[in-house]
């Protein structure tokens, strides 16, 4: 055996290994983000699913024109008053929603909204993948057909 050979058949082989463990890191990272955008689209219908008057008021109020620099809102009971806010902020009032507190820890747990409470009255920070959600139309959650169904 000749080293020429030799050299040649390590470097084809090392090609190939690297090759191939490109393409397969490609494409599962494909595959991954497919399945992570796929359970981000199942959490927001459910989500959409358990609370509709609340999103319902959230996606009218984020993104109106007067809205759509806003990113702070409240949790509280009409009645009450607030001053000396340090920005600007919606309130959505727990008589109107019975489930806004639910609806406000659901949307926490999921890392949707931050609690930034500076006081007694509770305030959240809205994320930007909550404003996308809301910006996006009702329904838009379509679930792709399993092979082998008609």
């Amino acid at each position: 055996m000749d080293i020429l050979s030799l050299l040649v058949g390590f470097l084809v082989g090392a090609f190939t290994g690297a090759a191939g463990n490109y393409l397969a890191d490609k494409y599962t990272d494909v595959r991954r983000d497919k399945k992570l955008a796929n359970e981000q689209a199942k959490l927001w219908q459910d989500i959409e699913t358990r609370f509709p008057a609340v999103i319902a008021d959230m996606r009218q109020a984020f993104t109106s024109s007067d809205g759509k620099n806003i990113r702070a809102f409240l949790v509280k009971d009409s009645g009450q008053m607030i001053g000396f806010l340090s920005e600007p902020c919606f309130e959505f009032h727990t008589d109107e929603h019975p489930d806004l507190h639910a609806a406000v820890l659901h949307l926490s747990r999921h890392d949707f909204i931050t609690d930034i409470t500076p006081g007694n009255c509770p305030m959240y920070r809205v994320h930007d993948k909550l404003i996308e959600r809301l910006m996006r139309p009702n329904n838009s959650f379509k679930p792709k057909p399993r092979r082998g169904s008609a």
